[in-house]
């Protein structure tokens, strides 16, 4: 290999995060699709769903979106048929978002997601206690990487 071209090969750790965050974004993408929606549509769903009701702020954490971001969001998965917003039963001055009860979804998502999460479950099964906690916080910090990261992406385009 020729001495320039070493350093235009990215190192094993580069390749295999862009691998796998590409994997990621393409397998949510199909997801997505099967339900009519975008990637990050169907993943703000996932986040209520994990969540419960919560405020659109709230979603902006967890996912590093901006709140006009969130909103045009909330907006489009409204019209969709997928949220609705309603008052704070704790403060009702306060608006919640909250996923609508959606038996279509619920089983396309059992048809994509549970071979996914039960090919996962057997992949795991190959490490140790040690070697998932490792794993475990490597994916909890990237998390917190990449959400950092799309908040400064998202206020790169704020005058």
């Amino acid at each position: 290999m020729a001495q320039g071209a070493a350093s235009e090969v990215p190192a094993a750790g580069e390749l295999l995060g862009r691998e796998f965050a590409t994997a990621i974004v393409v397998f949510h993408e199909a997801v997505g699709r099967l339900l009519g929606l975008s990637a990050v549509e169907r993943k703000c769903l996932d986040v209520l769903r994990r969540l419960g009701p919560v405020a659109a702020g709230t979603i902006g954490e967890h996912t590093g979106l901006t709140t006009g971001a969130v909103t045009g969001l909330m907006d489009r998965l409204e019209k969709a048929g997928y949220v609705q917003r309603a008052r704070d039963p704790h403060d009702r001055r306060k608006v919640v978002v909250q996923l609508l009860p959606n038996e279509r979804m619920d089983a396309l998502l059992a048809a994509a997601l549970g071979p996914f999460t039960d090919d996962m479950t057997k992949m795991t099964t190959r490490y140790s206690d040690a070697e998932r906690r490792a794993i475990a916080d490597w994916v909890s910090r990237t998390t917190e990487v990449l959400v950092a990261n799309t908040q400064r992406i998202m206020n790169l385009d704020q005058p």
